[in-house]
């Protein structure tokens, strides 16, 4: 009877552990940080999302990916379309019903297990792949993965598996998507199967599947924290310690094998007006001393919409080059960049700078030139910038010089 008891008392205690940490999560409040966003119209896209670049490994061409939403029936729909930035030339890639908070998601899978673009849809996720013929005619083929709950996903990483968070749930998630080479000798093994894990995701920041590391995010008293955990689910770090702290905003840098971001800077004076935010990396994150990097200190300003500074990277072995957006405080914006033994150095200054920026290495030092191979060596870098009321979109290359803007390609004929 006394075992019983014991047993008994274990469980009401383990329960009411679980719902107190529950009910402390949902009470902290939420930071109103509010990351670098795009929405204006285009005649010929709809309301657009997000541009990027596309990525080389999908293919090594010049050209840029845009999510737009436009309604169908009553009912949204995000379209994603292949923009090739010599020619103006667009092609549709895919169509899906809009996700109402993953909307401006476009996600690249590992390299080494699939070439897709990585979307989410209302009741999944949708992998599109496109590939070209012997006269260079563009193909694109998009497939649907429906996943129960998916709709109310609130982050995402997809590295062969799904990985995600879900408004208002404690719960992670991982969707198991890749088959055993003998699934008869797998049946029992947990790498193969959906699982979920009690961590308090706030966001998803990074799936490494070199080094078989999850990042994420998790309200604190501090503000916004980052982790750091194994795929099975153990942590990386002592008692679950954090990666980094205050942290503003952070993503995957560009081939998934770590990660940059934003945080706070502990030293910076407690004023608000005096804030600052330092920039850092970690690679090739294995254990609870990740070598972090810490790049550049800028002031902590948001862009003229109210959203924090962008940050964007491209990697090649031992080389990176981050690029990133700050401003002043009457909101005058600036390029910055800070590349592999280098000292971080002003590009581009630009009152009118806002949103996103995102760097890429293409395979010819002219842009205008289409479908050119060869060295992967130069890096240009798309903006955005707001003159006279109206979203102006360019390029330009590391030295912050003008090399293209694209606006009248993305706001032109939709016929085109």
């Amino acid at each position: 009877m006394k075992k019983y008891f014991m047993f008994f008392f274990t469980f009401v205690v383990l329960l009411a552990t679980v719902f107190t940490q529950l009910s402390t999560y949902r009470a902290l409040p939420k930071p109103n940080f509010r990351e670098p966003f795009l929405e204006f119209t285009s005649s010929k896209f709809g309301q657009i999302k997000n541009i990027v670049w596309l990525d080389n490994f999908i293919l090594a061409e010049n050209a840029v990916l845009v999510l737009a939403t436009n309604l169908k029936d009553d009912i949204s729909y995000s379209y994603l379309s292949y923009l090739d930035v010599a020619t103006g030339k667009s092609t549709l890639l895919a169509e899906f019903p809009t996700h109402q908070y993953l909307e401006d998601v476009i996600l690249f899978a590992s390299p080494f297990s699939e070439k897709s673009i990585i979307t989410a849809y209302r009741d999944g996720v949708v992998k599109t792949t496109i590939s070209r013929d012997d006269k260079q005619n563009l193909y694109p083929k998009q497939e649907l993965l429906p996943i129960d709950g998916f709709n109310e996903a609130n982050s995402m990483d997809f590295k062969g598996n799904l990985y995600y968070s879900r408004a208002n749930d404690s719960l992670l998630y991982v969707k198991n998507f890749e088959q055993a080479a003998f699934p008869f000798f797998e049946t029992d093994n947990p790498a193969n199967q959906d699982m979920t894990f009690l961590r308090k995701p706030y966001q998803i920041i990074n799936a490494n599947h070199l080094d078989r590391t999850l990042t994420y995010t998790s309200l604190t008293s501090n503000g916004i924290d980052l982790y750091s955990m194994a795929f099975d689910g153990m942590s990386l770090t002592s008692y679950n310690k954090p990666l980094v702290t205050k942290v503003v905003q952070a993503q995957a840098i560009e081939d998934g094998y770590g990660f940059i971001g934003m945080s706070l800077n502990n030293d910076s004076p407690s004023s608000a007006n005096n804030q600052t935010l330092n920039i850092f990396m970690i690679r090739r994150n294995r254990s609870d001393n990740p070598n972090m990097l810490k790049l550049d200190t800028i002031p902590f300003n948001t862009d003229p919409l109210g959203a924090v500074p962008a940050i964007s990277s491209t990697t090649y072995n031992q080389d990176y080059s981050l690029v990133y957006a700050s401003y002043d405080e009457n909101l005058r914006g600036k390029l910055n960049i800070c590349s592999y033994e280098q000292e971080p150095k002003v590009i581009l200054e630009d009152e009118n700078l806002f949103g996103p920026v995102n760097i890429a290495r293409k395979s010819i030092p002219d842009p205008t030139v289409p479908l050119v191979k060869g060295d992967f060596s130069s890096k240009y870098i798309l903006y955005f910038t707001i003159e006279n009321a109206m979203v102006r979109v360019k390029i330009c290359d590391e030295q912050g010089k003008l090399v293209k803007d694209l606006t009248e390609m993305l706001m032109g004929n939709a016929n085109n």
